[in-house]
């Protein structure tokens, strides 16, 4: 048994063949249950370009943790607390993501003064030079995605955020005991 918090993942890269041009090839009918794997790819490959770029840029931000600063320079200081609702993410999510930043003296994180239990996320003064830097490099990124859409022929945020919203009011759960559409096997298939 594997043992992992993210089981999916060693599943998927044990049934597929990562250098083929597209994956499931060998198995087109279970091709469409494997989406999370597909987008788990495009993360993977999306970060490591923007990682890049940023290094080139000079921006100290990990990739990870840029919407945390995009955040804080439009927004102003925030507790993670805030920044997670902002974000619809986890607290914890937003916690690792803040780690390397306050590690790096880019934000610290102070005590509101209008309530000792909340802590405050703020800029360093490096931090606030990073953010900008980051913000650019951000906007130059999303006029990139603007020309992937193109030759998409589809937005892709549009499409991930209408897919989620699909799936949250019709979950894969009900989706499975509906009665599916079932695919074809050949008859060879069902000969042997």
């Amino acid at each position: 048994m594997i043992r992992n918090t993210n089981f999916c993942t060693n599943i998927c890269m044990i049934i597929t063949d990562q250098n083929s041009e597209q994956a499931f090839s060998y198995a087109p009918d279970l091709r469409p249950g494997f989406v999370a794997h597909m987008a788990n790819r495009l993360d993977a490959l999306i970060c490591a370009q923007t990682k890049e770029i940023l290094e080139a840029a000079e921006v100290k931000t990990p990739v990870h943790s840029v919407s945390v600063m995009l955040h804080l320079l439009r927004q102003g200081p925030a507790s993670i607390a805030d920044i997670a609702r902002s974000q619809e993410r986890s607290h914890q999510l937003i916690v690792s993501r803040v780690a390397p930043l306050e590690k790096s003296g880019l934000v610290k994180m102070e005590t509101d003064p209008e309530d000792e239990r909340r802590k405050i996320l703020s800029f360093t003064r490096a931090g606030a030079i990073d953010a900008r830097k980051a913000e650019r490099v951000s906007l130059k990124i999303a006029a990139s995605f603007t020309d992937l859409h193109e030759e998409l022929g589809v937005d892709l945020m549009a499409l991930l955020e209408r897919a989620e919203q699909l799936l949250r009011q019709k979950p894969l759960a009900v989706r499975n005991a509906a009665p599916a559409k079932r695919v074809r096997r050949k008859a060879s298939t069902r000969a042997a």
